[in-house]
C-alpha cells in the first residue's frame, strides 16, 4: 500500500491482505476510516504518528471518487463558499453535486459515539472522523456537464454564480 491514498476494502483483498489482516490494520489505525464503510485512507507516516490528515478535503475527494465509482461531481453551496472564500466560518457540512444518488449521512452522531466511549483508539477515530465534517449531504442531478466550475487538485468547487444556481435548486 502507498501512502497517502484512498483505498477500498475489496482492493485490499486483491493485494493479498486477509480481512482478518485488514481489520487489525484498521484496529492499529496504521489505515484511517472514512465516512464511507470499506473506504479507508492510508496516511503518510507523519499522519499515522501524529493521528491526523494534511488535506482532509483531497482525501474527501478521494473516497467520494471511490464510493460514486465516478470523479463526476462537485463540491456546492456551503463547502463551495468556504472553499471560494465567500463564508469564512466552517459550516461542518459537506454538499456534493453529482450524477448517481441523492442521500444525507450523518457524521456527527458516529463522532459524538466514538467520543463518548472514552477509550484512546474510539478518541482518535472521533478526531480523524471530525475532519471530514458533521454531515456529507449527496445531491442527484440529471447532469453536471453544464454546471459552472473550478477544478484544483483537492476537488471541484462550483463558482458564485453556480452556487446561487444550486441553493435554489435544492434549497438547503
Amino acid at each position: 500500500m502507498l501512502p497517502r491514498q484512498v483505498v477500498s476494502h475489496a482492493q485490499l483483498v486483491k493485494e493479498g491482505l486477509a480481512p482478518a489482516e485488514i481489520a487489525n490494520l484498521s484496529a492499529a489505525l496504521k489505515i484511517f476510516p472514512t465516512p464511507f464503510k470499506g473506504i479507508y485512507y492510508v496516511p503518510s507516516e507523519e499522519e499515522r504518528a501524529g493521528w491526523f490528515m494534511d488535506d482532509p478535503i483531497r482525501v474527501l475527494t478521494l473516497a467520494i471518487a471511490l464510493f460514486l465509482s465516478s470523479g463526476k461531481f462537485y463540491y456546492s453551496c456551503a463547502t463551495a463558499e468556504e472553499a471560494v472564500g465567500i463564508s469564512w466560518r466552517p459550516s461542518g457540512e459537506i454538499h456534493i453535486v453529482n450524477e448517481k444518488v441523492s442521500l444525507k449521512r450523518d457524521i456527527g452522531g458516529r463522532i459524538a459515539r466514538n467520543l463518548g466511549k472514552g477509550t484512546f483508539r474510539s478518541g482518535k477515530i472521533g478526531r480523524l472522523l471530525s475532519f471530514y465534517g458533521r454531515k456529507i449531504v449527496f445531491h442527484k442531478v440529471g447532469s453536471i456537464g453544464d454546471a459552472k466550475i473550478r477544478r484544483t487538485p483537492r476537488g471541484s468547487f462550483a463558482l458564485r454564480s453556480q452556487i446561487r444556481a444550486d441553493r435554489k435548486r435544492f434549497r438547503e
